[in-house]
């Protein structure tokens, strides 16, 4: 985040430059074939970054790959998670039991 604005109605999130466009479009590029090593690499920082999040009771509530930025279009890009349009900050004896979420994405146990 490199800035952050606010009014009576909304949040405005000004984030750098994102060249490797979402992760949809990055894996797509690779032609959905990535070595299990860079995998595990995105993965872990994905997983450091929402572990973040909830460590200040923010649930994104919408994490898909669209919802991921990566840096640059190269190798060592760095995902990044935007979108935060229905997270939600939970509190420390509060549950969140709302169906949230992007349809096309949704268990159809859960439709």
């Amino acid at each position: 985040m490199v800035d952050l604005f606010e009014n009576s109605e909304y949040y405005y999130i000004i984030m750098e430059y994102m060249a490797g466009n979402d992760m949809f479009d990055f894996l797509q590029r690779k032609n959905f074939a990535l070595p299990e090593s860079h995998v595990k690499e995105l993965l872990i920082q994905l997983i450091l970054a929402v572990r973040y999040l909830h460590s200040f009771g923010i649930v994104h509530r919408d994490l898909k790959l669209e919802n991921i930025m990566m840096s640059s279009k190269e190798n060592d890009a760095i995902p990044k998670i935007v979108d935060f349009g229905l997270s939600k900050i939970i509190g420390p004896n509060e549950k969140a039991s709302e169906p949230f979420g992007t349809v096309g994405y949704v268990a159809p146990e859960v439709l």
